[in-house]
C-alpha cells in the first residue's frame, strides 16, 4: 500500500475515534461494517486498445476490502468508509496495482434546516476512473459522471479530491431554500493529452416549492469555473434549470429535470462559446425481492481532456432474488461524450461513445458469506477510430456482515432476514 493511501486510512480511523470521545456520543450508535472481497479477474483487452498490437490480456486475484465506521442518531450521521482494491497480474506487472479511496457522508438536522456533504479522496490507476463501470455504483438518480476520457495508452495515476456540501432551509412549510456546491481537483502522474489534471468549482442555488405531500418542484441557477492544469482552455458555465422531484412510496421514486446552459472558453483563435440544454428523467423501482433504475441524463461535465463536454447517458440495472440465497442482476451504461464542431475544431476534442453491460449472479452461504460471479462486455469508439471491445470476468467470495441500519449487501436482490 502507498504511504498516501496509508495516510488516509489513519486519517479515517482517528476521525471516527475522535468523534466516538466527543461529549454526547454514545458509543453504540456506531456501527463497524468491514467488507472483504477475494477472488480473481480476466479481462481479454484491459485498455480497450482499438488495433489487436495494442490488446492486453490480463488475469490473477484481487483483493478489495473496506471498513465502515457508521454513526447515526436522531438529528444526524455520519459515515466513514476506507476502501483499498489491489490487483496482481503474473503477466502484466506494469497494470496491477494498489487503489486507495476514502469517502466521507455526513448529515445533521435542525428544526428548519438540513446540512449535508461528501468529501472523497481516491489515488488509483487509471483504468478504474476512466473504464465506467455498467451497475454505477454509488451515482444517485440524475447525478453526472466527472473526469473521464476513455482513452488510455500508458500507465498513469489519477489522484481525485471532492467535496460536495448541500443546505436545505424551510422559509415557510411548503417552501425551501436548495443551495449546493461542488468542488473537485484531480491530478495524473504522468500528464498526458487524454489525462490532463483540472480542478473544478459548481455552485447552484433555488428555491423548491411542495406541489404535493409527496412531490416537490425546485427551480435554481447555477455556474462552473473549470480550470484545466496544462494544455486546455478555462470554461466557464452558467446557466438555469427545473427539477420536479415524486417520491411516489417506498416503493418508487421518479425525478424529471431540464435546463439550459452557457459555455465560453478563452482559447487562442478567440473566444468559443456553447449554448445546450441538459436535464434528465429517471425511476427507481423497489420492490420486495425486486430493484429496477432507469435514467436517462444529458450535462455538462468537465473531462480529463482539459475541456468541459456534453455527456449523454443512458443507465439500466435490475436487481432479483430467484430464491432466498440466490439473487442476480444486470447493468448496462451507455454514454456519448462530445463537444460542439467549434470546440471540436479549436480544442482537439475527441468524440467518445462507451456503452458497457454486465450481467452476474450472487449465492448466500450464510448470512455474512456469498459468493458472485460476473461477466462484463465493453464497446467503446471514438470519432474516426476503430471500435474497441473487451471481455471480461471475475469470480469471487465476499465476506459483509448485515447492517442493523441497512441490511441488505449491495447487488443483492435478497430480502431482509426477519430479526
Amino acid at each position: 500500500m502507498s504511504s498516501s493511501c496509508r495516510k488516509r486510512l489513519y486519517f479515517a480511523l482517528g476521525a471516527g475515534a475522535l468523534i466516538g470521545l466527543a461529549p454526547g456520543v454514545r458509543a453504540d450508535n456506531w456501527e463497524l461494517l468491514p467488507r472483504l472481497e477475494v477472488g480473481g479477474l480476466w479481462n481479454d483487452n484491459y485498455r480497450l486498445g482499438d488495433v489487436p498490437a495494442q490488446e492486453l490480456e490480463v488475469y490473477g486475484p484481487y483483493i478489495d476490502a473496506q471498513l465502515a465506521m457508521d454513526y447515526v442518531s436522531p438529528t444526524s450521521k455520519l459515515d466513514i468508509v476506507p476502501r483499498v482494491h489491489w490487483t496482481n497480474f503474473p503477466t502484466d506487472h506494469a497494470d496491477q496495482s494498489t487503489d486507495g479511496f476514502l469517502d466521507i457522508d455526513g448529515e445533521t438536522r435542525g428544526l428548519r434546516s438540513d446540512l449535508l456533504g461528501v468529501l472523497q479522496f481516491s489515488d488509483q490507476e487509471v483504468f478504474y476512473s476512466d473504464y465506467l463501470p455498467a451497475t454505477f455504483p454509488g451515482l444517485a438518480l440524475g447525478q453526472a459522471t466527472t473526469g473521464t476520457s476513455g482513452r488510455i495508452t500508458v500507465t498513469t495515476r489519477q489522484k481525485l479530491v471532492r467535496a460536495a456540501p448541500q443546505y436545505k432551509y424551510d422559509i415557510t412549510q411548503r417552501t425551501h431554500l436548495d443551495l449546493n456546491a461542488d468542488v473537485e481537483n484531480a491530478t495524473y502522474q504522468q500528464s498526458q493529452v487524454q489525462q490532463i489534471g483540472y480542478t473544478s468549482y459548481t455552485g447552484q442555488a433555488g428555491v423548491g416549492f411542495d406541489v404535493s405531500q409527496r412531490s416537490v418542484l425546485t427551480v435554481s441557477g447555477l455556474g462552473t469555473h473549470f480550470a484545466p492544469q496544462t494544455g486546455g482552455e478555462n470554461t466557464n458555465d452558467y446557466g438555469a434549470q427545473a427539477e420536479w422531484d415524486l417520491q411516489q412510496s417506498q416503493i418508487a421514486k421518479f425525478y424529471a429535470r431540464l435546463g439550459v446552459q452557457h459555455s465560453e472558453a478563452q482559447t487562442a483563435v478567440g473566444t468559443v462559446g456553447n449554448d445546450g440544454v441538459t436535464g434528465g428523467v429517471g425511476v427507481d423501482m423497489r420492490y420486495q425481492v425486486t430493484e429496477v433504475t432507469i435514467d436517462l441524463v444529458r450535462s455538462l461535465i468537465p473531462t480529463s481532456q482539459g475541456i468541459m463536454m456534453t455527456d449523454q447517458e443512458l443507465r439500466f440495472r435490475v436487481l432479483h432474488a430467484f430464491y432466498p440465497k440466490l439473487s442476480g442482476y444486470f447493468g448496462a451504461r451507455g454514454l456519448r461524450l462530445s463537444g460542439t464542431a467549434n470546440q471540436t475544431a479549436a480544442l482537439n476534442v475527441s468524440n467518445e461513445t462507451y456503452v458497457t453491460a454486465e450481467v452476474g449472479c450472487d449465492y448466500q452461504i450464510t448470512e455474512n458469506y456469498r459468493i458472485e460471479a460476473a461477466y462484463d462486455y465493453s464497446w467503446q469508439q471514438f470519432a474516426g477510430t476503430p471500435t474497441a471491445t473487451s471481455n471480461a470476468g471475475r469470480l469471487a467470495i465476499i465476506y459483509q456482515p448485515l447492517s442493523r441500519y441497512e441490511p441488505l449487501p449491495e447487488f443483492t436482490g435478497i430480502p431482509p432476514q426477519e430479526r
